[in-house]
């Protein structure tokens, strides 16, 4: 026999904290086992026939428990029988039933002595059936009904059972029900679970014992309808009515499927449905060849001949819940089974493709024949425990079980017993996508003749066998025979290991045979099972079976290791060949299993759901008695755990290190058990948070889920509306306190001292419920107790003792109970409580301060510090809430100065809230190095900047303020406009200049830029500032001199929108803006600026300008030209690449003789002088001029103007502002060369001016 495959050994985590790694191991295995196949696929094939017998040998599948003879009294009653006695089981309520005659003798076979006869009639009792009673008939006393059959009459007995010790009580009412037999003999009887009663004639007929409260106007309270009959049969004579029907010899009802079975005594097998309602009585299908269809199906089977014709001993249902496909299984005479559908073939192929449904079926067939276990040649059971063909007079089946009663010989029975083999079917599974059924058989020997077998035990029955966490057997089976009743169990392997291991003397052999068969995993499981069951189990195993349980469990457990990979690796371990994977030992999966299963009848369940349909209340969704169970299951693993050193984690070097044959260094077999160290803890912590949990729950059960959450806010019941129990345990923990907080607010408002509940949550819930818990609800009782006591000074003692409890555990408060807590103190007026608890969270959130570092990084997106920055913001907006409430008050200097000053971040929050409100002034009265530091930060924006540098002004602090100035003019990020930024240059340069002034006047003794630095070095630095400042805000001048030209033309609003942006270097202004775009004014401003000398393209410029304005019909010439010469002289001069001297004045006199016209003298000295040209540089460019002969008297005659704008100058300009003696020489010379040339007028005009001249000097 192979070993299951081992699922989830894989020791590493995908992610997520332990407790979510823990369960995803649970989920796993649970999953694991809800793959086991249901009956119908395990029964793919059209037979099969596989049995194997139980390991160890010596113990079987099916064992006697013990045998309860039947009472001397009833072998008296046995005794004077004189025509009929019938016998079976009603294991419903815990008797056996017994027919002598006329009498009828109910035994409790648990009390073994105890019986009830009933002789209240004379005839001869045919035919006995326990059915369920019909809704609204008897009274709540009644809990089944009695069928009770002679030839004459069918009548009704109330039962009455109440459940307890040794078989409960049983009482019998007479009911006056009956009907008339007619002369026909019941042979069978069945109930439905609605009350309806059929019963089978030994006429053929099929009839229903109907039955009511009381008779009607037209109908009697009980009457026997014949079901079969046709119309015409009422009015045939008997003796005319010809063949009767073949007679039933058994029935079965399928309640869920709404179809009744029928067996007739020719082996043929009828169906009726009974109606989507349950109302109804028809015949669908009625399958007259049961035996050719089997032997179609299998060829070994060899059942029926005509000296043994065919024969099904019994029938029974297969309920929903282990197929949707298979309906029905029939035992053959043989020990043979059929497995009948009535579902079509194509809906058969899976199981959990057919719909569960209860229509009218379409097909009535086998589907499967699985044989007998001798039927299989060569079966190792067959020889040592079955005889060579079975003969099969009663039989049982239920959850995947059978047991048949085989005649031994005269004065025994034989009961094979056949049940599926767990291990081996998974086995299978993991090798095969599609495992066939293989069973385990045993034929344990009863005394007597059998008549009837049923189970005792109730309950959900699996197939898997494996998945139990009950240390006690699970399923128990009654065989009543004419001797007693024999009690039989069904052996679990974890049955048969505590057999095994319960032995005075075990051998390693037997004990490596069961590992090698069930798993290490499973066999470690069962352990676990053993060591935990209740103190009952415990106590009947003995202590030499929990000895030998831990001893399997630690010294055969094994240990993890690294996976050897497969030397031919399948799709399934494909994906982790590249990387070594680390198996966990058997004792760490089995516990992971074990507590999988103990979990798994809750764990994917709501724990909590919607209470109404509105969803205004909820409530705990598990019943408490089940939630109890599971609890005290797990209690005695943490117990167990717990009081075993070796298993816990921080213990697990006294384990061996690594397999004796590994052949890996130490430090690997450190790794492994360092997984199964870090794997053990995870599971511990939630097996401890899983009883917490449950604990909570029966709490909130106790205290009125349903009346507490009434009050709760929508959103949080929908977040716990249908919870399951597992995210309970594993994600839902604000939830659980939110839960927790609407308790003790219910205890607040019933004025009930939350101390004792307090109490129980810490002790049952710790994990849930921390001493911090127990500090915040002692602090809102506090609370509560001081808003209804009013104003006064009880109220400011409760309130301070309340911010005590608080401030100690403030960072393991929540926001929203953050919040709430503050709106109590604020409904108190405790306005400076609200700010101290507040940052108290934050601080004790945060206690390296992460949030203030991530904040001054710029709050990079995607860090790791986001998280406790926003706790810490939730936490001020709760101060920044109270002081919006309190409204202009707020801003009083008073009310700021008593906010706590120790938070950074805080104060920076204060201070933007501050700006948001407009009162940026608020700031200069606030901590100097929190503002400075809050107004550097980034994200820098234009008021924080302005702000800044007025913060600098009012500190005194002019060369910084002039440093932030400039900075702000020549940001790029800002919205500035270039207007702006021009006048941040310009404050930058008074303020510079002040600041040097400061430097030198007040040396080391006032406010300082740099106080690392030297008097002279800061002034230096203070002066390359100015400089610089200077030089830029030059260049920013053209640059709004380039803006302002391309506004007024229109059109070109998109390059000037682009001059606000930022200030532009020389070289970009001119290959950007004003060389494209032809602006000249702006290349001249920028030749000056950058001190370009381009002698040929400054007189191109010059020309299109005087082109420009001459061409302009706007215009008035030479005026005009000179208004524009003059305007840009004024900025230009003194530059000499941009307003050489000589070339103005040569392109003014070469005008004058181009327009003689319009000239008039001293065109060319107004000007210049109008330039802003100081006369003597004028006389100087005009002198040099005066060789050339076309212009020369225009030149001598401009200067004359300008020697006589000079004189009438004087005490306006500096008498040293003209060369005198040059002059007066110039106007000498120019005097002779006008009167050789006999040009009088000038003649006349120079010598007056010279008159002038020599009068003043």
């Amino acid at each position: 026999m192979s070993e299951p495959a081992r699922p989830g050994l894989m020791a590493s985590t995908t992610g997520g904290t332990p407790l979510e790694h823990a369960a995803q191991v649970v989920e796993s295995k649970q999953q694991a086992d809800r793959k086991f196949p249901v009956i119908s696929e395990l029964l793919h094939a059209s037979s099969s026939s596989e049995y194997e017998g139980a390991i160890p040998a010596e113990w079987q599948v099916v064992t006697k428990q013990r045998a309860v003879a039947l009472p001397d009294a009833l072998f008296e009653q046995y005794d004077l029988l004189e025509c009929r006695c019938f016998m079976g089981l009603f294991p419903e309520i815990g008797r056996a039933w017994i027919t002598v005659d006329h009498r009828l003798f109910l035994w409790n076979y648990e009390d073994e002595t105890d019986f009830y006869s009933f002789e209240g009639q004379e005839q001869i009792i045919v035919s006995v059936a326990l059915v369920k009673p019909r809704s609204g008939v008897f009274v709540e006393a009644v809990t089944h009904v009695l069928v009770v059959a002679t030839p004459l009459e069918v009548f009704l007995l109330g039962v009455g059972h109440r459940a307890g010790a040794r078989g409960g009580e049983v009482t019998l009412y007479a009911t006056q029900i009956s009907v008339a037999a007619d002369g026909v003999a019941m042979t069978c009887i069945v109930g439905a679970l609605d009350g309806r009663v059929f019963m089978g004639g030994n006429d053929g007929g099929l009839y229903e014992f109907e039955y009511r409260a009381s008779d009607g106007w037209l109908t009697k309270r009980a009457r026997k309808v014949n079901l079969t009959a046709s119309v015409a049969s009422y009015f045939v004579p008997t003796f005319l009515a010809g063949r009767r029907d073949t007679p039933a010899l058994a029935m079965a009802v399928d309640d869920a499927r709404r179809l009744l079975y029928v067996l007739l005594q020719d082996a043929s097998i009828r169906v009726y449905w009974l109606g989507a309602q349950g109302d109804e009585f028809v015949l669908v299908h009625h399958h007259r060849t049961v035996g050719s269809a089997a032997a179609l199906l299998c060829p070994q089977f060899n059942e029926g001949s005509e000296a043994a014709p065919f024969e099904i001993a019994s029938l029974h249902v297969i309920p929903l819940s282990e197929s949707r496909t298979l309906g029905l299984v029939a035992v053959t005479g043989g020990g043979s089974r059929l497995y009948f559908s009535t579902v079509q073939r194509a809906q058969r192929f899976y199981d959990n493709a057919a719909r569960a449904t209860a229509d009218r079926p379409e097909v009535f067939e086998v589907v499967h024949v699985r044989l007998a276990p001798d039927a299989q040649p060569g079966a190792a059971t067959r020889a040592a425990l079955m005889p060579r063909a079975l003969r099969v007079h009663a039989a049982f089946y239920g959850g995947g079980s059978t047991l048949m009663a085989h005649a031994w010989s005269e004065d025994h029975d034989a009961v094979v017993g056949a049940a599926p083999a767990s291990a081996q079917i998974l086995g299978r599974v993991a090798r095969q996508p599609r495992a066939s059924l293989v069973e385990l058989a045993a034929a344990p020997r009863v005394e007597g003749r059998t008549w009837a077998i049923a189970e005792l035990s109730s309950g959900a029955r699996a197939l898997n066998d494996l998945a139990t966490v009950s240390a006690t057997p699970t399923r128990t089976f009654a065989v009543l025979t004419n001797a007693g009743v024999t009690v039989l169990e069904q052996q679990r392997p974890v049955d048969m290991l505590r057999a095994l291991i319960g032995q005075p003397a075990v051998a390693d052999a037997q004990l490596r045979e069961f590992i090698a068969t069930y798993g290490l995993d499973e066999t470690c499981a069962m352990c676990f099972t053993l060591l935990c069951a209740d103190d009952a189990a415990q106590h009947s195993g003995g202590m030499h079976v929990l000895g030998a349980a831990r001893r399997v469990l630690f010294e055969l457990g094994g240990v993890p290791h690294f996976a050897e990979a497969p030397a031919f690796p399948t799709a399934a371990t494909a994906d982790v060949t590249g990387s070594e994977r680390i198996e966990l030992s058997g004792r760490h999966n089995g516990l992971a299993q074990y507590l999988a299963r103990v979990l798994q009848p809750i764990w994917a369940r709501a724990a909590i759901s919607a209470a109404t349909n509105d969803g205004a209340r909820v409530r705990v969704a598990i019943a408490t008695p089940e939630l109890v169970e599971v609890q005290e299951r797990l209690r005695r693993l943490q117990r167990f755990v717990g009081s075993n050193q070796r298993f816990v984690p921080d213990q697990l070097n006294q384990m061996p290190v690594q397999p004796a044959n590994s052949t890996r260094p130490p430090a690997d077999a450190t790794r492994c058990w360092q997984a199964e160290s870090t794997s053990l803890g995870a599971l511990y912590e939630l097996l401890v948070h899983a009883v917490e949990a449950i604990s909570f729950l029966c709490l909130l059960a106790d205290f009125n889920l349903p009346a507490i959450s009434a009050a709760m806010p929508a959103e949080q019941r929908q977040i716990l509306a249908d919870i399951t129990f597992g995210r309970l345990v594993c994600g839902e923990r604000a939830a659980c306190k939110e839960l927790i907080l609407a308790l003790i607010g219910s205890q607040l408002r019933q004025h009930v001292s939350i101390d004792s509940l307090s109490d129980v949550l810490s002790k049952r819930c710790s994990s849930l419920f921390s001493v911090a818990d127990v500090a915040l609800y002692k602090a809102l009782e506090a609370l509560h107790v001081a808003g209804e006591s009013g104003e006064g000074a009880e109220t400011a003692e409760l309130a301070r003792d309340a911010l005590a409890l608080l401030t100690g555990i403030a960072g393991s408060l929540s926001v929203g109970q953050l919040r709430d807590v503050c709106a109590s103190f604020e409904a108190l007026s405790q306005h400076a409580a609200v700010a101290t608890l507040a940052l108290a969270c934050a601080r004790q959130s945060d206690p390296t301060d992460s949030a203030l570092s991530f904040w001054g990084d710029g709050a990079p997106a995607g860090d790791a510090r986001e998280t406790v920055y926003r706790k810490r913001m939730d936490c001020y907006r709760c101060v920044l809430d109270m002081l919006d409430k309190r409204g202009a008050s707020a801003f009083e200097p008073r009310v700021l100065q008593q906010l706590p000053r120790d938070d950074a971040l805080f104060q920076f929050v204060l201070f933007d809230w501050l700006l948001e409100h407009g009162q940026s002034a608020q700031l200069f009265h606030m901590h100097e190095p929190l503002v400075e530091q809050y107004l550097l930060v980034e994200p820098r924006t234009p008021e924080k900047g302005d702000m800044l540098w007025h913060f600098y002004v009012h500190a005194g602090q002019y060369g910084k303020a002039a440093l932030v100035q400039r900075e702000l003019a020549c940001s790029r990020d800002m919205e500035l406009s270039l207007s702006q930024r021009i006048e941040f240059l310009s404050l930058a340069i008074s303020n510079a200049k002040v600041a040097v002034d400061m430097v030198r006047g007040r040396g080391s003794h006032g406010p300082r830029m740099a106080p690392e630095l030297s008097i002279e070095e800061e002034v230096d630095e203070l002066g390359a500032l100015l400089r610089d400042t200077e030089d830029q805000l030059e260049i920013a001048q053209v640059q709004l001199d380039i803006q302002q030209q391309l506004r007024s033309r229109g059109g070109h609003e998109t390059p000037a929108r682009a001059l606000d942006e930022r200030l532009y270097t020389v070289t970009e202004l001119y290959d950007k803006f004003a060389e494209p775009l032809h602006l000249w004014d702006a290349v001249l401003l920028i030749f000056k600026a950058s001190n370009h000398d381009d002698r040929a393209m400054v007189e191109e410029i010059w020309n299109a300008i005087v082109r420009t304005v001459l061409d302009d019909e706007h215009r008035t010439g030479l005026m005009a030209v000179s208004s524009k010469v003059s305007q840009l002289g004024r900025r230009l001069f003194p530059s000499a690449a941009a307003f050489p001297l000589d070339l103005i004045v040569t392109t003014l006199l070469d005008l004058a003789l181009e327009r003689p016209t319009e000239y008039t003298p001293g065109f060319v000295a107004d000007t210049l002088l109008q330039s802003r040209v100081p006369h003597w540089a004028a006389f100087e460019a005009l002198r040099n001029i005066y060789k050339r002969v076309d212009v020369a008297n225009t030149v001598a005659r401009e200067i004359g103007v300008l020697t006589a704008m000079w004189i009438d100058a004087q005490g306006l300009v500096d008498s040293q502002d003209m060369p005198i003696m040059d002059v007066d020489a110039a106007l000498s010379l120019y005097i002779v060369n006008a009167t050789l040339g006999n040009n009088t007028e000038l003649k006349a005009e120079l010598q007056r001016v010279q008159d002038r001249l020599r009068q003043i000097y």
